[in-house]
This record gives structure tokens, C-alpha cells and sequence, in this order.
């Protein structure tokens, strides 16, 4: 005897709802498909509440992990250790009357800064994790925990759009460093993230992690300057590496933005065509800037 179709349903949970939480419920709206569920404190969830993750583990069958790490601990996330651990507990109903238990399906969402700095060399879903920064140790010890579930993992740089480009930066002409002594840095649209997020829920290969990256290879520099160009806005300013710290000091640069403005590195993804079978919808900075700029 088969089970009603409610209880058959899947039940996707976009657990740390925000911007790429709402761009996947946007293009997947519902209907007679999975059910859709926004977690976070936006829709009424604390995940940081025990009661609040054991309700989130005894209704998802899917997760789709968007929640940024704790920083209550300097390289562990303590709010992913928790979360999985009441995600380990879920079940579903396998038969009439018994329950049986098994991995949720699911997706997290990291970083490329788990890679950390390589000096400008190409990286691939297969090079060294080297960070030493805190912020993607967090990362990196919560991709861990979800690979241990199973879960597929999306290694994300900068997200970008067209409402999310740097026009605030360049209009505040934050400083970024001199040609020689400038990082590469990698983009994803968030649009295509959000698409890239759902496909890897269901194609995904349990334990694997993904890049997530457009084409090209840009410094963080040359990337402001193009953007400025295609703006009708002036080039930010330009100070060399001895004269980030003062910069920070001063204000001039942020302690976050400074991070970002230490590591290079090349990001490529094979893996979202060979095994997601994903094609771009904005693959490169040049489409984004047309599809926003004209």
C-alpha cells in the first residue's frame, strides 16, 4: 500500500534564508511540486535554538544549507555541527507504520576561500585547501560535517548581479592594490547560483564539492575598473601592499574587504558542466556588464 502523496512530497528547506534563498524560491515558486521551505530568522526560525533545529529535522527531506558559519569559535562552525546533528536524527516514513532513517539529501553552500592563497595559480575542485584565515577555517571545518552526511558542496566566490555590483565602493573610491602587487579574484551571478544551487541538489554527487565560477581571469583591481568604465564612473585608486594596513587603520579599507585583498588564486570548475550538466546563464563579467549597463 503507497503512502498519500503529502507524505510522499519532498520538502526542500532553504535553511539560512537571505538573498540566494529567495532568488531559488523565485524561480521555483511551487504547485504540485516539492514543497519549498524558507528557514531563517527572516520566516520566523532561530537555528541557533535547539527547538528550532529538531523542528527543521523531523520536517525536511532536502536541505539546501545557505546559513553562514559561527563565529563563536575561531576555525569550527558550532552551528553546523548542531544543524547536522539534528539532520542525522530526521526521518521519513518508509513504510505504513514503521519509520525508517536515512540520510537527508542535501547541498551546502561554502567558499572558495577554503582554498586560500595559491599566488595567482589556477585552482581546481582537487587543489590543497590552504587557508589560514578564520572565516574560511570556519568553512572549511563545516564542509566536513556536511560531507559526512553526504551532502554535495558548492564552493562559491563573489557573488555579483546586476544589483549587486560595487558601485558603492567605486563611489567611495575604497582603495585597491597597484597591478603587482593585486589578486585574482572570482565572480558568480547570483541568479545562476541560485539555479546552480537546485541542480545540485538532485545531480549532485553525495560528498563532492563544485566550483562555482564564471569565466576569466580578473584581478580585484582590473574587475572595479570595468565595471567603473561600463558606469561612466572614475577608476577607484590604487595603493600597494605595504600601505594596505594603514589603509584599515585609517578606515580607508575595511578589516573584511582587507582579507579579501590578501589571497589569489585562479578558481575553475569542470565539474558544472561534466557533472551538472550547467551552462551559465551570465558566464562571464563582460555579460553581466551588457545585460546591465547596455
Amino acid at each position: 500500500m503507497s503512502l498519500p502523496a503529502r507524505f510522499r512530497r519532498a520538502r526542500i528547506g532553504l535553511v539560512g534564508y537571505g538573498d540566494v534563498g529567495a532568488r531559488i524560491l523565485t524561480q521555483h515558486p511551487g504547485g504540485s511540486g516539492p514543497r519549498i521551505i524558507p528557514i531563517g530568522r527572516r520566516s520566523g526560525w532561530n537555528l541557533d535554538v535547539a527547538a528550532d533545529r529538531q523542528r527543521v529535522s523531523r520536517l525536511l527531506t532536502h536541505w539546501i544549507v545557505l546559513v553562514p558559519p559561527s563565529d563563536a569559535h575561531p576555525s569550527q562552525d558550532t552551528r553546523s555541527r548542531l544543524l547536522a546533528a539534528s539532520a542525522r536524527q530526521s526521518r521519513q516514513v518508509g513504510s505504513i507504520g514503521a519509520a525508517a532513517i536515512r540520510r537527508p539529501r542535501g547541498v551546502y553552500i561554502s567558499t572558495t576561500g577554503v582554498y586560500g592563497d595559491h599566488q595567482g595559480a589556477v585552482v581546481r575542485e582537487t587543489s590543497a585547501c590552504r587557508t589560514t584565515l578564520p572565516r574560511s577555517l570556519r568553512r572549511l571545518h563545516a564542509e566536513r560535517i556536511w560531507r559526512s552526511l553526504g551532502f554535495h558542496r558548492l564552493r562559491v566566490p563573489g557573488i555579483t548581479g546586476p544589483d549587486r555590483l560595487p558601485f558603492e565602493r567605486i563611489a567611495t573610491a575604497a582603495p585597491a592594490l597597484v597591478p603587482q602587487d593585486d589578486v585574482y579574484t572570482n565572480h558568480i551571478d547570483a541568479n545562476d547560483l541560485a539555479r546552480i544551487c537546485w541542480v545540485a541538489l538532485w545531480r549532485g554527487r553525495p560528498g563532492r564539492a563544485t566550483n562555482t565560477v564564471m569565466e576569466g581571469d580578473l584581478k580585484m583591481g582590473d574587475y572595479l575598473d570595468a565595471v567603473a568604465l561600463a558606469a561612466g564612473l572614475p577608476r577607484v585608486p590604487r595603493i600597494s601592499r605595504a600601505e594596505l594596513d594603514e589603509a584599515v587603520r585609517s578606515g580607508r579599507v575595511s578589516p573584511m574587504m582587507a582579507s579579501f585583498m590578501r589571497d589569489s588564486r585562479r578558481v575553475r570548475s569542470s565539474r558544472l558542466e561534466a557533472d551538472l550538466r550547467m551552462t551559465l546563464q551570465t558566464p562571464c563579467l563582460e555579460a553581466l556588464l551588457k545585460k546591465t549597463l547596455g
